[in-house]
């Protein structure tokens, strides 16, 4: 199948105006992404989640993949209580056939219905209840790699019952994330989950944001509401994490240097 014309166009348009958000917004920019992806393929919700490739042991069915971070377009019933007990679960070996699947696909593009993951018994397990408990019917995922050890994943959530994702749908998701390798890896170094020791907390995210603009430490503590020496061992802890001496060193990360 072979988008319009039109659609390509308005596809083209999110990239350049992708390209535009500097680095300090990149919070802004994934919203952005979300947002019109979301209305191209018709979905009311969408989120951004972040893995990282752990030891593969030989026996994990997800060959070492892990959840790291996660953020939705618009909040769902029990956000919080949910992802918490679901990565909690995973790493405790309780896995559905969708996750294993895309987990088996890590490593290259790749777009996703419910439908193109799952048995037809999936939908009637509790593992499909549990999305509908929370209003979710459909949900069509792209797989984004960045590095062998790192990935982003893009979902859009159809809350309406009877109205399923189609090809035409997944190909135009696809197609949009295609084209954006260098935004995928921005996003994964912003939460901490690409060379960065362990992913960072709310708050060093957005010290980090801010170190990536001009602004003097002084000025981002009064923005933080913090105090200069607080500010200090936040900046610390950021760099230390990204294995880098100090702005510089973020800065040419952001920029592409290989991590």
């Amino acid at each position: 199948m072979t988008l319009d014309a039109e659609l390509q166009e308005r596809i083209h348009i999110l990239w350049d105006e992708l390209a535009s958000f500097e680095a300090a917004q990149t919070d802004d920019a994934l919203v952005h992404l979300l947002t019109t992806v979301a209305g191209i393929v018709r979905a009311e919700n969408a989120y951004w989640f972040g893995t990282v490739r752990l030891e593969d042991t030989g026996a994990d069915p997800l060959l070492g993949w892990r959840p790291r971070g996660i953020r939705y377009l618009h909040p769902l019933p029990n956000d919080t209580t949910f992802t918490r007990d679901r990565l909690r679960a995973i790493d405790r070996g309780a896995i559905d056939e969708s996750t294993v699947a895309q987990a088996r696909q890590a490593g290259k593009y790749r777009a996703n219905r419910m439908r193109d993951l799952v048995s037809p018994e999936w939908f009637a397990s509790a593992w499909y209840q549990n999305y509908l408990g929370r209003g979710v019917h459909d949900s069509l995922v792209v797989g984004a790699p960045v590095s062998p050890m790192a990935e982003g994943y893009y979902g859009f959530l159809r809350m309406r019952p009877d109205d399923a994702f189609t090809e035409a749908d997944r190909e135009a998701a696809l197609y949009a994330m295609r084209g954006l390798t260098w935004f995928h890896r921005r996003v994964v170094l912003a939460h901490g989950l690409l060379v960065a020791s362990s992913p960072l907390s709310p708050v060093e995210r957005r010290v980090l944001a801010l170190l990536l603009t001009d602004q003097p430490e002084k000025q981002i503590a009064t923005v933080l509401g913090v105090s200069q020496a607080s500010l200090h061992t936040y900046v610390r802890s950021v760099v230390k994490k990204f294995g880098v001496s100090g702005r510089k060193g973020l800065t040419a990360l952001w920029l592409g240097r290989p991590g």
